[in-house]
């Protein structure tokens, strides 16, 4: 297997002679079968940088630079680069691996015998048993920290995993080949969690590996001011799109009630019981269809074909309307206090009826 274990720098000179020594001293331990290289791509660092990863080069045969010369954040170097791997050096597996020291070359063996036993995926993991933080983070970081990945798998419900936000993690490029890379969310720190939960929803089986995360020795930390609200605004965005037919029904059913009632009273003033409910709820089935039509599902079209199949679909709404409401009042008597009660736990129970039907045959997606 080509693993090619890529670092991001900007203005690590201190640093980077000691992590490529570091991971080139355990390169033995990775075994035969494996083929080793280290591609630092470097933002145009102006203390020297590049100059030593050049001449790291020339002394380990297996540590490629790659200049980017536009700085675009952590994700857009990563992205660069991963493509840069999978295109020039063949990279059946591609490391994320921090160029400041805090990341361990000590655990890349093990990693790596995890993708030999069938991950797809490797997550190096603060918060499995054996795994931690670092000693001399203040309350406030660690706090931040555990509290950032407990909004990701919660918002995500991705309760499954402990550890969202590492940097640390291999990944076999079979899968990285499958997701836009183009188009992640981020291009700074939160790039990996939308990455992460691609990862998860392609089906990649992800295995989180117990490691030591350590502070940074030397040099200035590159954590940017904004990442924690990009980071939420990354987590929301994808809830969002996961769910957003859900959403957007939801939306459109809320209104569809809101028609269904005031005409449901209207004709009320004027209608037996029967002509009231069931005009009032074709009013709204018309509403909603429109609104969907407009908004939720609008790159499919419209047709009259389509028109009659979302009235049809909607007959098994109008069926439990009518039977919470007529049974309703069969129970409780009828006053327009209890039968706007029971219209209303009616469009309710029927709106679960109504998104199945909506997604599943009306504007079903092949």
């Amino acid at each position: 297997m080509k693993i090619v274990v890529v670092i991001p720098t900007y203005n690590e000179r201190q640093n980077i002679g000691a992590t490529i020594d570091g991971i080139e001293a355990i390169v033995s331990k990775i075994g035969p079968k494996h083929q080793l290289e280290i591609l630092v791509i470097d933002d145009n660092s102006p203390d020297g940088t590049a100059e030593l990863v050049k001449a790291k080069g020339q002394e380990f045969g297996n540590v490629k630079l790659l200049p980017n010369q536009e700085k675009q954040g952590l994700g857009a170097a990563y992205v660069k680069a991963f493509k840069y791997a999978m295109a020039k050096l063949g990279a059946d597996a591609v490391f994320e691996y921090d160029a400041d020291g805090s990341h361990q070359p000590q655990y890349l063996p093990g990693m790596i015998n995890e993708l030999d036993k069938g991950a797809d995926v490797v997550v190096g993991s603060r918060y499995v048993p054996g795994g931690s933080m670092p000693d001399n983070w203040g309350i406030n970081r660690k706090l931040i920290s555990y509290f950032g990945n407990f909004i990701a798998r919660s918002v995500l419900w991705a309760w499954q995993y402990k550890d969202m936000t590492s940097g640390f993690r291999v990944t076999k490029t079979e899968w990285l080949k499958q997701i836009d890379l183009d188009n992640l969310l981020s291009r700074q720190f939160a790039y990996k969690i939308h990455l992460y939960y691609a990862l998860h929803r392609l089906g990649a089986k992800i295995v989180e590996f117990p490691i030591d995360f350590i502070d940074r020795s030397k040099g200035k930390s590159k954590f940017p001011r904004n990442n924690i609200i990009d980071s939420l605004r990354v987590v929301f965005t994808l809830r969002w799109r996961q769910n957003e037919k859900l959403f957007k029904v939801l939306l459109v059913g809320g209104l569809g009630s809101v028609v269904q009632l005031i005409f449901y009273n209207l004709f009320r003033l004027r209608m037996n019981l029967t002509w009231s409910q069931n005009l009032s709820i074709e009013t709204a089935i018309i509403s909603n269809f429109i609104l969907n039509n407009i908004w939720t599902f609008k790159e499919k079209g419209w047709s009259l074909a389509r028109f009659i199949k979302f009235n049809l679909s909607s007959f098994g709404s109008l069926i439990i309307q009518n039977i919470v409401l007529f049974g309703g009042v069969a129970l409780l008597g009828q006053s327009i206090i209890i039968e706007n009660i029971l219209v209303t736990v009616g469009i309710i129970l029927g709106a679960i009826w109504n998104y199945l039907m909506y997604t599943r045959v009306v504007w079903k997606t092949k």
